[in-house]
């Protein structure tokens, strides 16, 4: 089968081209299934019967034989005895969905994640909902950690049966704050995660600012990984150098178990450089003057996996 299908990815329905030799065909097996698909009133379809597999296994089965990368369009232009209506229902179904409720730190970090959401993962967008700091009559949230940690704690003492991911910046600000709820409710509900923004190896030897003005290469997980430190490296460094990082002031953390451990919190320079070259960027590319590459975004992807997979 996945023989089969890779030959009709690259070189369209096997019904109407292809022979045994183009696809390779050399066994019992394999001509079953090729016939199934070359005789227009075949009952089977790759050779599995539909009244006994559901198509919707069998459409399955073909797109386990894909790539994970494909991108697979279905026409189902011509498809007949569908209700005329069926498809407004189905749109007016997907809006029933209850969507996970995400609080960030500030508006940088929602309008980030929401464009890199749009376009990493466009077909789980609609499930997530970044709280917003902006009403629509004017009126405006607060941001920071402190928030984070009030508004979570409303929605756990309300028992409210919504699914809530708190991230914090993966910084010393942040780990603090994480540790600071897992401190308050040893047992959090199912329906609660609190998460920092992952932990990457880029951020291990990272240039950061010492007290004396040199360079140096440090670890900045759990310190200084703010949002955009996850951004494209063209937005993240300038004459090919990496913006470093400044060091403030020193926090002591109380961990979920206990133990205290005392980290810096820094910040990276030049800061309102990179939201203004993130701002350009994004322009860009949803008025189509610039593609986005996903490549370029890869970092970005591994922050909103933790988002994607919470409650996996």
């Amino acid at each position: 089968m996945k023989k089969i299908i890779s030959y009709e990815v690259a070189n369209g329905n096997i019904q109407f081209s292809g022979t045994l030799n183009d696809i390779g065909i050399t066994t019992e097996c394999d001509k079953v299934i090729f016939y199934a698909l070359k005789e227009e009133d075949s009952e089977s379809f790759y050779a599995l019967n539909p009244e006994i597999i559901h198509y919707a296994y069998i459409y399955r089965l073909i797109l386990e034989c894909c790539s994970n990368d494909a991108e697979i369009e279905l026409d189902f232009s011509n498809l007949e005895l569908w209700a005329d209506d069926c498809i407004p229902k189905a749109l007016e179904a997907t809006e029933d969905i209850e969507k996970i409720i995400v609080l960030v730190e500030g508006t940088s970090d929602k309008d980030i994640l929401e464009f890199a959401m749009s376009h990493l993962y466009p077909h789980l967008s609609d499930l997530f909902y970044f709280m917003d700091f902006d009403g629509k009559n004017g009126g405006k949230r607060e941001g920071g950690t402190s928030f984070i940690i009030k508004n979570l704690e409303i929605f756990y003492f309300s028992k409210i049966r919504s699914k809530f991911i708190a991230i914090f910046d993966n910084d010393a600000e942040g780990y603090a704050s994480k540790c600071s709820l897992l401190n308050k409710v040893k047992n959090w509900p199912d329906n609660f995660r609190i998460l920092l923004y992952p932990e990457l190896e880029i951020f291990r030897k990272y240039p950061t600012i010492a007290p004396n003005g040199s360079m140096v290469l440090d670890d900045i997980n759990r310190k200084a990984a703010s949002i955009e430190l996850y951004l494209p490296e063209s937005i993240l460094k300038s004459n090919g150098e990496y913006y470093p990082i400044e060091w403030e002031s020193r926090k002591r953390i109380k961990k979920a178990n206990g133990i205290e451990e005392a980290l810096y919190q820094g910040v990276i320079s030049n800061k309102n450089d990179i939201k203004h070259k993130f701002h350009k960027m994004h322009n860009q590319i949803q008025n189509r003057d610039t593609i986005f590459v996903a490549e370029e975004w890869e970092n970005m992807k591994k922050l909103l996996e933790t988002i994607v997979f919470a409650f996996k």
